[in-house]
C-alpha cells in the first residue's frame, strides 16, 4: 500500500500572518472572490452541508473561533484541505477482514488514510477517537493512480469509512478498482451455488458534497459471480437377469437350489438305476425305478450404475481472476452397471450411471454466474459502486461501459 497524504498547508508555521496571505490562501479556489477579505468571512465554518467552506473545519483549524473573537494568531498551522493520492497495488491478500483499499481511519497496520499525520494514536487513527478529519467538512481528495483490488468474498476493492459518516469526500479514479469474483460452486465457496461477485469501490456511510471523478482510462468493475455446480448424473435404471437350470434327484423327487423357483414339478426321466434279482439257478437285473427331476429358474435384479457428480462451476472474473478461464468443468462419468452371473440373462439389461451435467460458466465483470439444473443458483453479480447509507452522492466524467462495469446505487 502506497498513500501519501498533501495538506494545502500548514500555513504560517512561523513570521506574520496578514489578511492579504489569508484571502490568497483560503479563496485559492473561488475566482472572481475580490481583493478584499472581512473577519467574519474567516470564521471557521462547521456547516457539514458546506461543500467549499472558506476556512473549513479540520483537527488543525480547530482553533479558530467560530465566533466574534477572531485573532490572526488562531491561524498558525492551519490547512485548507487534504489531498490523498494511492499508487502501486492494494489488495487484502494479508488483511482478511479488510476491503483491498481502505479509505476509513488509520490503523495499527498501515491501512486508512492519516489526514493529520498523528498515527494510530492521533485524530484520524483508530487509537484517537471518533472526531477525525472524515466527519468533518474540510475537502479531502483521493486520487487513486494504482490498482485496488479484493481477494476475499464479500469485500469491496476499496471502501470509505462504513462506521462513521464522511462529508466533502472526492474520489478521483484513474487507475483500477476491481472487485472480488466469485468462486464456482464446488470450489471452496457455497455448493452448489456459484459465491457472489463483490463489489467494486464501497463509499461507505456517506453525508454531504462526497463525489466520484471517473477518469476516462479507469477500471471501476464489480465482480462477477461463480457459476453453479453440475447437477448429479441420473443412475442407470436396474436390470433383470434371468437363469435356468433342471436339477436331478435320482430315483427321488429333487428339491430346486436356495433362491431359485420351480418351474415344473418333479417329472420322470430314465430309469434312476437297477438291482439284481436271484432265484435257484437264475439272476437277472430289473428297473429300480425311474430318474427324478425338476426344471428351476433363478430371477434377481442386477443394479444400475451411479450418476456422475456434476462439474464444478466456473469462477467468476474479478481482481483475483482477471483472465482464467470463466468455463464450467465438465461433469463426471457415471459408473457401470451390474452384469448378470453365472451364465444368465438380461431382460431388460441394467444401465449405465449418467454423466454428470457440465458446471455453469462464471459471471465476466459484473455479470452473474450461470444457473444449472441443480438445486441452487449462479453468484450474483457485484455492483461498481455503492453505498451503506447516508445522503445522495456524485458520479461524473467519463462514465461508460469501458470504465464502469456493474450498477451504481
Amino acid at each position: 500500500m502506497s498513500v501519501s497524504v498533501v495538506k494545502y498547508g500548514p500555513y504560517f508555521s512561523s513570521g506574520s500572518i496578514s489578511f492579504s496571505q489569508l484571502r490568497n490562501n483560503f479563496t485559492d479556489d473561488q475566482p472572481g472572490f475580490g481583493q478584499q477579505i472581512s473577519a467574519s468571512q474567516l470564521r471557521r465554518n462547521t456547516d457539514l452541508t458546506k461543500e467549499n467552506p472558506i476556512v473549513p473545519d479540520s483537527t488543525e483549524n480547530e482553533g479558530i473561533t467560530t465566533g466574534n473573537n477572531l485573532s490572526l494568531s488562531q491561524f498558525r498551522n492551519s490547512i485548507k484541505r487534504y489531498v490523498a493520492t494511492q499508487s502501486g497495488t492494494d489488495d487484502n491478500s494479508s488483511f482478511p477482514g479488510e476491503p483491498g483499499f481502505r479509505m476509513g481511519r488509520y490503523d495499527s497496520a498501515g491501512k486508512g488514510i492519516d489526514w493529520s499525520g498523528g498515527g494510530y494514536f492521533g485524530r484520524d487513527g483508530q487509537g484517537g477517537g471518533v472526531t477525525g478529519n472524515l466527519t468533518k467538512n474540510v475537502q479531502k481528495g483521493i486520487v487513486i493512480t494504482g490498482t485496488c483490488g479484493s481477494v476475499r468474498p464479500g469485500l469491496a476493492g476499496a471502501q470509505m469509512a462504513p462506521i462513521v459518516q464522511v462529508h466533502n469526500v472526492r474520489i478521483d479514479v484513474s487507475g483500477s478498482i476491481l472487485g472480488y469474483g466469485g468462486r464456482g460452486g464446488g470450489r471452496g465457496g457455497p455448493d452448489p451455488s456459484g459465491e457472489d461477485g463483490a463489489i467494486a469501490l464501497n463509499l461507505g456511510n456517506i453525508g454531504y458534497n462526497n463525489r466520484v471523478l471517473v477518469g476516462s482510462g479507469c477500471r471501476i468493475y464489480g465482480g462477477g459471480g461463480g457459476g453453479e455446480r453440475g447437477k448429479t448424473g441420473d443412475n442407470g435404471r436396474n436390470g433383470r437377469c434371468y437363469q435356468t437350470t433342471t436339477v436331478g434327484g435320482g430315483c427321488d423327487c429333487p428339491n430346486c437350489p436356495g433362491g431359485w423357483i420351480e418351474t415344473r414339478g418333479c417329472y420322470n426321466g430314465w430309469h434312476c438305476g437297477r438291482r439284481s434279482v436271484t432265484r435257484r439257478w437264475s439272476q437277472w437285473w430289473e428297473s429300480r425305478g425311474d430318474s427324478k427331476y425338476k426344471d428351476c429358474k433363478l430371477e434377481y435384479t442386477t443394479n444400475g450404475g451411479i450418476g456422475g457428480i456434476g462439474g464444478r462451476g466456473g469462477n467468476g472474473r474479478g481482481y483475483n481472476n482477471q483472465s482464467g478461464s470463466l468455463s464450467g468443468e465438465a461433469g463426471s462419468a457415471g459408473t457401470a452397471a451390474q452384469g448378470c452371473y453365472n451364465g444368465g440373462s438380461p431382460s431388460p439389461s441394467a444401465e449405465n450411471g449418467y454423466t454428470g451435467e457440465t458446471g455453469g460458466n462464471g459471471g465476466d465483470w459484473a455479470q452473474n454466474g450461470a444457473n444449472t439444473n441443480n438445486s441452487g443458483n449462479g453468484g450474483s453479480a457485484g455492483r461498481a459502486i455503492a453505498k451503506d447509507g447516508g445522503n445522495r452522492y456524485e458520479i461524473y466524467g467519463s462514465v461508460n461501459s469501458n470504465t464502469v462495469k456493474g450498477s451504481i446505487y
